[in-house]
């Protein structure tokens, strides 16, 4: 099965590192309140679901911060997934250092990470730096992806191995639009 967290809607710094699942699942759910922090490190996770580590009907408050630190992560099709939107108001979601691995790299709709929506604002980041990647898509952005307010949404230092079984394999997909304002970055760079 794995391990459920659920937010109610408070403050809380949780905590879950060095662990190993063979085959069940990571899963936060729910309000997570502002300042709040939630740090997954060390873990290995190899499972025989769609995904790894899910943010299923999750949010987090303003100035909150999400770490995937030095894991390892294989899912069936997706190693991290977040099948709702992602507001990031002043906070971050910082991934680096992890292996990340969907198990169908022949097929284009697997990502190693999927984002659903994504709206990033008031100085909030998403930084996927230095992580090994290995799917057809490295990361897949399904629906409009928004950055403002002197926003950051950073792709740096990843080493990505495709799929040559599908043609368009990519570390960056985009599905539908980026809107860029008020002082706001997207950053590509460095990446293998």
């Amino acid at each position: 099965m794995g391990l459920s967290i659920k937010g109610s809607g408070a403050r809380v710094h949780v905590n879950v590192t060095s662990s190993t699942l063979d085959s069940g699942v990571l899963e936060f759910e729910g309000e997570f309140g502002a300042i709040s922090q939630i740090l997954v490190a060390g873990i290995t996770l190899l499972s025989t679901s769609g995904y790894a580590i899910q943010f299923p009907r999750f949010s987090f408050g303003t100035n909150s911060t999400l770490l995937l630190l030095d894991n390892n992560m294989e899912g069936e099709s997706y190693a991290v997934y977040f099948p709702v939107a992602v507001v990031v108001d002043g906070g971050g979601i910082i991934m680096k250092g992890n292996t990340l691995k969907s198990a169908k790299k022949g097929y284009s709709s697997e990502s190693a990470v999927y984002y659903s929506k994504v709206d990033v604002k008031n100085g909030g980041y998403i930084d996927i730096e230095n992580n090994t990647i290995s799917a057809a898509i490295g990361i897949h952005f399904q629906l409009l992806v928004s950055v403002s307010s002197s926003g950051l949404l950073r792709v740096a230092d990843c080493t990505f191995s495709g799929s040559t079984e599908t043609f368009d394999s990519a570390l960056v997909h985009l599905y539908d639009s980026v809107a860029l304002q008020g002082g706001a970055q997207w950053r590509v760079e460095g990446n293998n």
